[in-house]
Order: C-alpha cells, then structure tokens, then sequence
C-alpha cells in the first residue's frame, strides 16, 4: 500500500499535524499518488494502530483551548518504510480509459473524437509545465519537504535526496511529453482520416 508508504516518508522529515501532512502530501506525493484527504486521516489512524505513528496532543488556537494532533515516525514505522522501499515491486498493468476508449473511435464523430484528443493534449501538456516547475524547485532545494528533510538528514545523504526525486519528477515529464505526441499525432489521424 503506496499511501502508507509515502506518509510514513513524509513524517520522517519531522513532526505534522494531520492537517499539515494532507497539505504537504498534496504538494509532493499527490503528484504520482493521488489520495484525498479523508484517505490520509483514514490511514495516519491506521498507522497509529498499528504502531508506525505516535501522535501527540499539542494545544491549537490562541486561547490553547483546542487541540490538534502531532504526528511523528516510530522506530516501527522507519522500520517499515525501509523495508518497503527495499521490496522490488513489479509493473503493474495499465487500465487507462482514453486509451481504451481510443481503441475504437470509429464509433464516434470525428469532432468527438478531435476534442477527446485536444483535452488529453491540454491536460497533459500543463501536467507537463507542473512537472518542468517541480522539478526546478527540487534542483533548487526550494519545497518546504525537501528543506525539512535536508535538515533532518547526513549533508552525506542530501545528493541522493534531491537526485532521487527529480529523476521521478523528470520521469513524470517525460511521460506527459508523450501523452502530447500521442494527442497531436490523434489529432493529425482524425485530420488524415477525414481526407480519405
């Protein structure tokens, strides 16, 4: 389970409220595992069941009469995500319904057709400007995550951290560049096939 996985990765940076961690979650991990924010208190109390999490009540608001929970990584949970990121994990299958639904467009109207291509091109290709700007904010060490785990982390270690994560964000942006190929090149078939 990813999301587990990636909150447990989160804490590791240091103590988060549960809202600070939907938040941040949001601006990192979000962007290759989509969760909402009822699937992540849903989890964190999970995580705490079982003993990957402790949490602590800290006073909130300026009177202090409220209370929010701090959440922090136990030695389990460390345990835990080393152990899950040591684990090989295999491609999973593919189950994309543009693609699928591609797959017999004869069936639908050529201008149909040309918008479901012309959306996929204009998601994919500001999913590719979110990826480019993302990247650049790793390089430059400017996420609020990347400067807490900096912190927290050996100067030993820092290369890899920032290394590892804008090669996957690199990645992403390889990807939606060819979600764009493959939208303009449907766009060219659409604009070919109503010639013949």
């Amino acid at each position: 389970m990813s999301l587990r996985h990636a909150l447990l990765a989160m804490l590791d940076a240091g103590a988060m409220t549960g809202y600070e961690l939907a938040k941040t979650f949001d601006q990192s991990a979000n962007r290759v595992w989509h969760a909402t924010h009822p699937q992540i208190y849903t989890e964190l109390r999970k995580l705490e069941r079982e003993k990957l999490v402790a949490a602590r009540e800290e006073p909130r608001g300026p009177q202090g009469k409220a209370t929010k929970r701090a959440y922090t990584l136990t030695e389990a949970g460390y345990e835990e995500l080393c152990r899950w990121v040591s684990t090989v994990e295999e491609p999973t299958l593919p189950r994309d319904a543009t693609y699928l639904k591609a797959t017999y467009f004869e069936y639908a109207s050529p201008d149909i057709v040309r918008e479901q291509f012309a959306t996929h091109l204009a998601y994919h290709a500001e999913q590719l400007r979110r990826w480019e700007w993302h990247v650049e904010q790793l390089r430059a060490r400017g996420t609020d995550l990347m400067q807490r785990r900096l912190a927290r982390a050996p100067e030993s270690r820092h290369a890899a951290i920032v290394a590892y994560k804008v090669h996957v964000y690199e990645g992403m942006a390889e990807r939606a560049r060819a979600e764009v190929a493959w939208a303009e090149r449907g766009l060219a078939l659409v604009d070919r096939l109503g010639q013949d």
